[in-house]
């Protein structure tokens, strides 16, 4: 499976699941320690996999959202069809967030996507910058490893895993999303729009957990942390060349 790689979270809380089972069982066996190995790791398995797949539905509700209805936001949803109709992409499911702040986020499992933004978002930006922003979801949603960090961003949750492992290596993707998210709308300046807004907006999401934070367009944690997300200025910046 692509998510037991020895560096992921996922392996990482494999080998302690069965540790945590395994040396107590060792200490109590008299003979031969094989079967009981068997047993530890064949158990520890099946529990990861099933972890592995409520992940995605435990890392949406973490957001606290519910679903946005086309008629309370028409608006939302036509630019968001109309960016999957033009590039032939399957529409992702639309959650929202309660929350003044400018942000959005995108969470995947092996069968859907879906987006979420925050109310403030989707009240404060323009048609052009709305675009800018839903093109960077779609870029995130396309992307083939977001199940994967869907289920890291599950697992780093834990505090023993989190302790070991962070969502820090994914701070590159951001800026090939936002390339993505630019060549998508065909209208860089509107991206880079989107960005600006939502900075202007502020984008702490109080209650999302840390683990989180790569699946965000913006770091839910604040403007100043650039742990997962480069600054917004850079960004931009960055958008001029294309």
């Amino acid at each position: 499976m692509n998510n037991f790689d020895i560096r992921s979270p996922v392996f990482l809380t494999y080998l302690f699941l069965s540790l945590l089972v395994g040396v107590p069982v060792f200490f109590l066996v008299e003979k031969s320690f094989f079967i009981p190995l068997v047993v530890v790791l064949a158990s520890s398995f099946l529990l990861i996999l099933i972890m592995i797949r409520v992940a995605p539905g435990a890392v949406l509700r973490s957001f606290d959202s519910i679903p946005a209805n086309e008629k309370q936001f028409p608006r939302l949803h036509n630019a968001l069809e109309g960016i999957c109709v033009n590039h032939g992409l399957d529409k992702p499911d639309v959650y929202v967030i309660d929350n003044p702040r400018g942000n959005a986020a995108a969470v995947a499992d092996k069968r859907s996507q879906a987006v979420v933004l925050t109310t403030g978002a989707i009240d404060s930006l323009n048609l052009i910058e709305i675009e800018g922003l839903l093109a960077q979801l779609i870029a995130k949603c396309i992307d083939k490893r977001l199940p994967k960090k869907t289920v890291e961003a599950f697992f780093l949750s834990f505090p023993f895993i989190g302790v070991f492992v962070d969502n820090k290596k994914y701070v590159n993707d951001v800026r090939l999303e936002d390339v993505k998210g630019a060549e998508l709308t065909r209208y860089p300046p509107g991206v880079q729009k989107s960005l600006l807004a939502l900075k202007d907006l502020g984008t702490e999401i109080e209650d999302a957990p840390k683990s989180t934070s790569h699946l965000w367009l913006m770091s839910p944690k604040g403007l100043n942390t650039e742990d997962t997300h480069p600054s917004t200025e850079e960004r931009v910046s960055a958008m001029e060349e294309l």
